[in-house]
């Protein structure tokens, strides 16, 4: 295989409205990247880097519609109902794509049709959501602005604003976007995260940060946007919100020990990333049989059975 290398022109800096797509499609590694790295620099080359990848169908799920949605309405609700648009209650079942490609459909599908291409033309460019939908991502919004913190951090600042920088260890090109840039005075900031979470109970998110490496997104973030933006990050909160009613809604912080293990972490990634493109080699797990032990938490006391 040839030399895998970064583009010769790349951003540095901050991008603020840059493209969602832009910045996924575009240089440098995230901490999705560092993820894969983390379960095999093989897994990272068949994500970004492998030219015979099968292509990729719409991964656009329910879940990740409703991160979407919540994202919107509590980050920038001016915006939601200028991308997203509102099924109505007495809409025709949307037909299949057999009912659209028919030779010859029946009167009920010939009437869905033509109502959901006057529909969809009336609203092209928006998001189709339901009414449910919507009312979940508002009440979601409200939940979080309760937090009093949380109220005055929204009421002042920027969502999502890339930052691109180089590592000062490797020299590779890194990248992030937080949710929320809070302008807390001059040369200073605190980035802002939000997770939707079936249970928002700080002790349980806890275990989620653990689970998700987050404390990994904390760490990148926090260093990466102070090199990229020339700030101080005073803080990264994570503003988790329940995906079930009440949704509730709580912010929380890590401690200075769990940014450290964060940037360990991340700090291994990158030194791997980089060794990998040095060496135009991205290997995956171990060729050979291991041996393995259940967990911890799966180890019971066999003398008292």
């Amino acid at each position: 295989m040839n030399a895998i290398a970064e583009p010769v022109a790349e951003p540095i800096g901050i991008i603020e409205n840059q493209n969602i797509d832009a910045y996924h499609q575009g240089p440098g590694i995230s901490k999705t990247g560092l993820d894969l790295i983390e379960r095999s620099p093989a897994h990272y080359h068949a994500e970004y880097l492998d030219p015979n990848r099968p292509p990729r169908e719409n991964d656009e799920t329910t879940a990740r519609l409703v991160g979407h949605l919540a994202h919107c309405a509590i980050l920038e609700p001016a915006e939601f109902d200028r991308r997203y648009a509102v099924l109505p209650p007495d809409a025709p079942r949307r037909p299949t794509s057999a009912q659209w490609n028919a030779k010859n459909p029946s009167a009920d599908s010939m009437m869905a049709m033509a109502w959901w291409r006057e529909w969809l033309a009336a609203n092209e460019g928006r998001t189709v959501v339901t009414q449910e939908q919507r009312v979940t991502a508002l009440l979601q919004a409200k939940s979080v602005r309760k937090i009093s913190d949380m109220r005055d951090a929204l009421a002042k600042g920027r969502p999502e604003v890339s930052a691109y920088w180089r590592d000062p260890v490797t020299g590779v090109l890194c990248r992030c976007r937080p949710d929320w840039v809070h302008d807390a005075g001059p040369g200073r900031a605190i980035l802002v995260d939000v997770k939707t979470y079936s249970n928002a109970a700080p002790a349980e998110f806890a275990r989620q940060i653990a689970r998700m490496r987050y404390h990994v997104q904390a760490a990148y973030y926090t260093d990466g946007y102070a090199l990229a933006a020339g700030v101080d990050v005073l803080a990264f909160v994570f503003l988790a919100v329940e995906t079930e009613y009440p949704y509730a809604a709580s912010a929380v912080m890590l401690d200075d020990a769990a940014l450290e293990q964060g940037r360990a972490e991340y700090r291994r990634n990158l030194d791997t990333y980089a060794a990998c493109l040095k060496s135009c080699a991205w290997p995956g797990y171990p060729t050979g049989i291991q041996p393995v032990s259940l967990p911890a938490w799966a180890l019971t006391d066999i003398e008292n059975y």
